[in-house]
């Protein structure tokens, strides 16, 4: 005779762990592509949702980023790179979610098309399905590099991680309030405090 605890301990077990359907298989979607933000960000319809999908595995110049060697925005050009490969209609791959609650995926191996044609690089921390598709995405991006297409035409671009940190603590972002914000003042304090 089995005791509870050894039919309710695998059970509860599944409540403890956080099992994403994403982690087993990817998700496929038929999807419009309704606009492109920027090499690696995406705006599409399903229905009548509208989602942002950042494309999985590559890292593309934000906008207003400069080239390393002349004073051209790399993150536009990234952007209509990636404009001129993308189809209106298209099945979206949902690999999972980001840090900012977007839609991690693949849209028609946009992501492959993008490094191959230099649209932009690799995600220093992606994570591929096999070696052999780790391979494939880096001899497209040397092949890209070697032939200086795309963004690799003025000589490439700072990784954008590093771009963010410099240009934050220079200031070239705008500060910009969160939404119903106030700042209060209370005694005793020398510093005001927002409220959000």
């Amino acid at each position: 005779m089995r005791h509870p605890y050894q039919i309710l301990l695998p059970l509860l077990s599944l409540f403890w762990v956080r099992v994403d359907l994403t982690d087993l298989f990817a998700l496929k979607l038929p999807v419009e592509i309704v606009d492109i933000r920027d090499g690696d960000t995406m705006a599409v319809r399903t229905g009548n949702r509208v989602l942002r999908v950042r494309l999985s595995r590559i890292d593309a110049p934000e906008l207003h980023q400069k080239y390393s060697a002349i004073d051209r925005d790399a993150g536009i050009d990234a952007r209509d790179c990636v404009r001129k490969l993308a189809i209106k209609l298209a099945t979206l791959s949902i690999e999972g979610f980001d840090l900012y609650h977007r839609i991690l995926g693949n849209v028609d191996d946009i992501n492959f098309l993008a490094v191959k044609n230099g649209c932009s690089g690799l995600y220093p921390h992606a994570r591929f399905d096999s070696v052999r598709e780790k391979m494939e995405f880096l001899r497209a991006l040397l092949k890209a590099r070697e032939l200086r297409l795309g963004v690799w035409k003025f000589g490439g671009y700072q990784t954008p991680k590093v771009w963010r940190k410099i240009s934050k603590r220079s200031g070239h972002q705008r500060w910009r309030p969160r939404p119903h914000s106030r700042v209060t003042y209370r005694p005793g304090r020398k510093r005001a405090r927002r409220e959000y």
